[in-house]
């Protein structure tokens, strides 16, 4: 009885098994084009989900900007903003505003579903203010 009932519990956990498929975190593009305002810079960055990691819903996606190397997601000393949140679309954008003058900014898109948080490379800003 204990053998069959054992035969039962692997083949009804083969069965579920076989239909599951593993997520990965999605993986962005990234580009920013630093934008001349007066004395001051904006920074115009547009993201775009070049892999899903086999989801179709996004539970959030925009842009990190960091004084620091490879800024995370809810990471120390990293301004995020927020371009979508509950969303499907694979291409996203934002303009921050916040850019100080003659500062290096290191930016990423990120993605977040349920597999995790998705990132793209980190791009290196400049807002050094042209010399008069």
């Amino acid at each position: 009885m204990k053998k069959y009932f054992f035969s039962v519990i692997l083949g009804v956990l083969l069965i579920l098994g076989s239909g599951c498929t593993k997520f990965e975190p999605a993986t962005v593009d990234l580009s920013v084009t630093p934008i001349l305002n007066g004395t001051s810079y904006l920074l115009d960055c547009e993201g775009t989900v070049t892999n899903n990691g086999g989801v179709k819903y996004f539970n959030e996606q925009g842009f990190l900007f960091s004084l620091k190397p490879d800024p995370t997601y809810k990471g120390e000393d990293v301004s995020t903003v927020i371009s979508m949140e509950d969303v499907t679309s694979t291409s996203f954008d934002e303009t921050f505003t916040g850019a100080i003058a003659d500062t290096l900014y290191y930016v990423r898109a990120y993605v977040c579903t349920n597999a995790g948080t998705g990132y793209s490379e980190t791009k290196i800003v400049s807002t050094y203010l042209p010399a008069e």
